[in-house]
């Protein structure tokens, strides 16, 4: 097993539209990241944008309270199979799984320029870290 290479991003829960999209607006026109790449799932939209090295994810309908808050940090893994792993690997260490891992087929929307949809695959799994802290493992394939 590989275990985790580097952080892949991490994800602001936003409760109401129009903070999300000001604070979609402001990462994006003030302090210039750029757009990755947006969808939506159930009632839930997510924008993920570029850090260089990582990625802001800003989720309207996410779960965690108030706005602006950091609702959890993802940890990047080579395979979709290693997600499990990790979730295993973090319960055996006395971590609480909070949401068992799960595959997702999305559209990806429109981004700016007219680029056209397309669909992506990831595999995902949140387990609550030894002080709270909310873990994503996260793969795309």
């Amino acid at each position: 097993m590989s275990g985790c290479g580097r952080l892949h991003h991490v994800a602001m829960a936003i409760q109401d539209r129009e903070t999300y999209d000001r604070t979609v607006a402001f990462y994006k026109d003030v302090i210039g990241l750029p757009l990755l790449r947006t969808w939506s799932r159930g009632a839930r939209h997510i924008t993920m944008l570029d850090f260089g090295n990582s990625i802001l994810e800003i989720v309207f309908g996410a779960e965690g309270t108030g706005t602006g808050v950091f609702s959890h940090i993802a940890l990047q893994v080579e395979r979709p199979e290693e997600v499990d792993a990790m979730l295993e690997r973090c319960i055996a260490a006395g971590c609480t799984l909070s949401r068992p891992a799960d595959s997702v087929q999305a559209e990806e929307e429109t981004c700016g320029g007219g680029r056209p949809t397309k669909s992506f695959r990831l595999r995902n799994g949140f387990c609550t870290g030894p002080a709270g802290e909310s873990l994503e493992f996260f793969c795309e394939y």
